[in-house]
């Protein structure tokens, strides 16, 4: 099975010594969702961040998957 490597856009290296081992795509789809998801609750540290995005590489540090979300909340 392949072994994956996150990073993210407010610079947190998720499993990054050791990889992650995956299923495969769709797994990594999730695992990339998830970890959006988290970013998207750490309201201190993201203060004032739209974009979040997430990013998977293989052990060749070649990028075979990235996520983004865009969040915009405002005062109506």
């Amino acid at each position: 099975m392949p072994r994956y490597f996150i990073s993210t856009s407010d610079q947190a290296q998720v499993h990054e010594k050791e990889g992650l081992v995956l299923s495969g795509p769709d797994e990594l789809a999730l695992v990339l969702r998830q970890t959006l998801a988290t970013m998207l609750h750490d309201v201190e540290k993201n203060k004032g961040r739209t974009i979040f995005t997430a990013n998977a590489h293989d052990a060749y540090g070649d990028c075979v998957m990235d996520a983004r979300v865009t969040m915009m909340a405002r005062k109506l």
